[in-house]
């Protein structure tokens, strides 16, 4: 007998379901209760708001998990004695389902400078990536066999059997890839701040290593 060894490779792709925003609200002042008093005023109204969108339906979940307060000398200039300042944040994460209702918010949030938006992370359901997942693994057998066959033919052996199979090359099942996203701003006059977001097609993808007899 003799042993054949490919890899395998299956590749599934859908659009985007879910994205996650985090914004940051973060204020700096010369005393310390200033910086907390003015940060917790705006992250509660920014906390808020996320509840009210996963109330409403936008948004599956939202969480707010983070919060610094630090202080530093703040240089004003050669010979000039330093001020010392304090900063205080905290951070919201929502996800969220209904991709226009974020570019409004974002528009909104994004207005005031006490909020600052740390970018997006896009995704699928649960469901969809198991189910990508199932059909790429699929995949990733099939081509392992097509190639083994190729090999087998080439060097006159008989039809390859399945001996071993082995996820990756680090024994992970799937590897997700988030693709770069699509945002451009709505085109409007006046106050419309509302940025139009499509997230770009996810790829779920398998690699397997197949060990064949021929």
């Amino acid at each position: 007998m003799t042993q054949i060894t490919v890899s395998g490779l299956g590749v599934e792709r859908a659009p985007a379901e879910r994205a996650t925003v985090v914004v940051q609200t973060q204020h700096r002042a010369s005393h310390p209760e200033e910086a907390i008093r003015v940060a917790s005023h705006a992250h509660a109204a920014i906390a808020e708001q996320a509840r009210a969108f996963v109330d409403g339906g936008q948004a599956e979940r939202w969480h707010a998990d983070r919060v610094w307060v630090s202080h530093h000398e703040q240089w004003v200039g050669d010979g000039k004695r330093r001020d010392l300042v304090f900063d205080a944040a905290a951070s919201v994460h929502v996800t969220f389902v209904d991709f226009a209702a974020l570019g409004t918010w974002i528009g909104s949030v994004a207005t005031q400078p006490v909020h600052q938006v740390g970018g997006i992370e896009w995704s699928l359901s649960d469901e969809t990536r198991h189910a990508l997942g199932a059909r790429a693994r699929a995949e990733a057998i099939a081509d392992a066999q097509r190639k083994a066959a190729d090999f087998a033919a080439a060097a006159g052996l008989s039809t390859p059997r399945v001996a071993a199979i082995r996820e990756g090359g680090v024994d992970e099942p799937a590897m997700f890839k988030a693709q770069p996203m699509a945002a451009t701003m709505r085109a409007g006059a006046g106050a419309d701040t509302a940025i139009a977001l499509e997230g770009s097609d996810i790829e779920v993808t398998s690699e397997v290593r197949v060990d064949f007899q021929a």
